[in-house]
């Protein structure tokens, strides 16, 4: 089984990115936003998207924390971060995870603004940067995560072409 996960984040009101995901990757499986969209979650363009509330998603009726079961049986733990204190290092979301039953395969975040993909403590970490306001580069950008019987596979992309910036691989 191939699945494929389009991960974003950070859009801070900004539409046209959202929208430019949804249509260029019509047929990928899920749809994940790591937060501060600052959009209302009845908006058909966030229908799309499992989100989770970042720290300027005042109003926002959205939780804090998501966990997504993938149909390989792997659950992906979602939060924005800054309640764990990302911008100092991704140790205290992996402490959470491992007291989560059952432990993620997963973590997604945002909140940097800057891309993050790393193996830790046997747990694929990726924060898949800023689709509206970069602060590691001039790329807006996303991730595409694939996941296969064997391995793990994420691509970041830029948002304004979907051209390929970085990739990663990791056996599962």
């Amino acid at each position: 089984m191939k699945l494929e996960i389009i991960i974003v984040s950070d859009n801070h009101l900004e539409k046209s990115g959202l929208a430019k995901v949804l249509e260029y990757h019509v047929g990928a499986d899920y749809f994940l936003h790591c937060g501060d969209s600052n959009l209302k979650p009845n908006l058909d363009l966030m229908k799309s998207f499992v989100t989770v509330k970042g720290n300027t998603d005042f109003s926002m009726n959205y939780q804090n924390d998501e966990v997504v079961e993938l149909a390989t049986g792997e659950q992906i733990w979602m939060t924005h971060g800054h309640r764990f204190f990302v911008n100092s290092g991704t140790d205290k979301l992996i402490l959470q995870a491992e007291i989560m039953t059952p432990s993620p395969a997963i973590i997604l975040y945002g909140h940097t603004h800057r891309v993050d993909v790393r193996m830790q403590k046997g747990i694929l970490i990726i924060n898949p940067g800023s689709i509206a306001f970069p602060r590691d580069g001039i790329h807006r950008t996303y991730a595409k995560l694939q996941v296969t019987p064997e391995i793990y596979h994420i691509q970041i992309l830029n948002i304004k072409d979907h051209g390929l910036i970085k990739e990663f691989q990791f056996p599962r």
